[in-house]
Formats: structure tokens, sequence, C-alpha cells
């Protein structure tokens, strides 16, 4: 396949935080954070010829269908931040992509791995693209070890949340956008609890699609000290569309 740039191993992009991407302590909000994770994979994705504009061609797009993000560090307003992304492995239809965030002195702010699928536009259904992916994954780094399993059901919600999709909670494919999960997860919780705590890791499994008009309901539960676990459901039938873990300092 004839391609316009070099192809490359690790793709690596600098962003400077501005003063709407910040959190009411003047850090880098974590959504914002998960958005540029995004574009840079995005980024590779077409460096490498299996971007949205590959896919597109064969009637396919990319879904998230879990991570984990381990966060050391939040920077703050004005500073400049470096994403590193690059493929990590692949499954049996499943294709993974680390990345590793740094600072301005390169000290460490945040690792990540994810765990994505090529699908067709009408069946929903994971697709192999490995005749569309050439790339040599055989000694590849790890950002963060992990082996992915399904997290269990909550037992006894404490806390819910409602929830209704929008026009601009939707992507491309007119489905919400991943991120707006972890918005409406972190939404669960009080401006108080906000201003006491810090995120330091989240997991989440992503079950199903959400689209526009969705009512959507988010249940948490603490089931250790400042360890959560959170699901969201479409109302009325209770259908799940993810799960999540998160870790509060």
């Amino acid at each position: 396949m004839a391609r316009s740039q070099e192809i490359k191993k690790v793709w690596t992009d600098d962003y400077k935080i501005h003063s709407y991407e910040v959190d009411t302590k003047g850090s880098l909000s974590f959504p914002m954070l998960c958005r540029y994770m995004q574009e840079s994979a995005w980024h590779h994705a077409e460096n490498l010829g299996v971007g949205y504009s590959h896919l597109v061609k064969h009637k396919l797009t990319w879904v998230l269908s879990q991570q984990l993000i381990k966060i050391e560090a939040f920077p703050r307003w004005g500073e400049t931040i470096r994403v590193r992304t690059w493929p990590s492995g692949r499954g049996r239809l499943s294709y993974f992509r680390d990345f590793r965030i740094t600072g301005k002195n390169d000290e460490s702010i945040a690792v990540a791995t994810t765990k994505w699928y090529a699908i067709d536009w009408v069946h929903r259904k994971p697709q192999n693209i490995d005749f569309m992916f050439d790339y040599d994954i055989s000694e590849v780094e790890q950002a963060c070890a992990h082996e992915f399993k399904k997290l269990r059901p909550l037992d006894s919600p404490d806390q819910t949340k409602s929830f209704q999709v929008g026009y601009g909670d939707l992507d491309v494919n007119e489905h919400v956008n991943n991120i707006k999960y972890i918005e409406w997860i972190l939404e669960g919780f009080s401006l108080d609890f906000h201003k006491s705590h810090r995120l330091k890791e989240i997991e989440i499994n992503f079950l199903a699609e959400a689209v526009y008009a969705d009512r959507l309901v988010c249940k948490s539960e603490e089931r250790e000290n400042s360890t959560f676990y959170h699901s969201l459901v479409r109302e009325g039938e209770e259908r799940e569309l993810c799960r999540a873990r998160t870790e509060w300092d």
C-alpha cells in the first residue's frame, strides 16, 4: 500500500494545556487527557494505514472495548505534555494499543493500555483486519502489563444519577463517544468529593453503544476504601452499557 508519509512505530504528539481544558483545581481534566490520547491514537492509526479513512472504505470502524489508565500526576494549565502511543499486541480479533504520557521534564504523568475491535457497520460484529495491518509487534514495549477481564456486576449500588444523550454526546458514527461514559461516571461524585480526592486509576469495560435520546442511569458503589465500581445502564430495559472501577487518593 502506497503511503504519503513515513510509517512510525511510536507516534508522538505534544499538547499545550489551555484554560478551557482544566478543572476547578487548575489541572488538566481527566476527560481532556483521554481526548488527547484518542486524538493521538487516531493520528497513528491513519499513519499505519488502519485509520478511520481506511476502515470506512470497507464499511468498518474502530470501537474501544476495554481500557486501563493509571495516573501519577495531573499537569497544570499552561504546561505542555507529550503523548506517545503504539500498537502493543493482538488477540484473535482484538488489537491492543498502549500509551505513555510525560511532562516537560519527561516525568511520568500516566500510562494506559487499551483493547480495540474493528467492527462492521451493519452487524456491529468484530472483523479481522490483518490484511490491512502489517505492523510488527514482536518486540514492542508494554506501558503497563495488564490482563483484561470482565469487571463483575455491582452488588448494592448506593449512588445513582440520570442522564439523557444529546447531540453533543455523539461522535462521527452517531453513537456516544467513549469519553462521555467517563464524564458521566465522574459526574456521579459530588463536588466536595472531587475537591478532596484525586483519581489515580480507572478501568472500563465498554459493553454496548448508546445513541441519541437514550436515557441512562449511572450506578455506583464503594466496595473498598476509595475504590468504587460503576455501571451505566439504559433506563427502562436496564441494558448495561459499561462497567468501570475507579481508585482515588
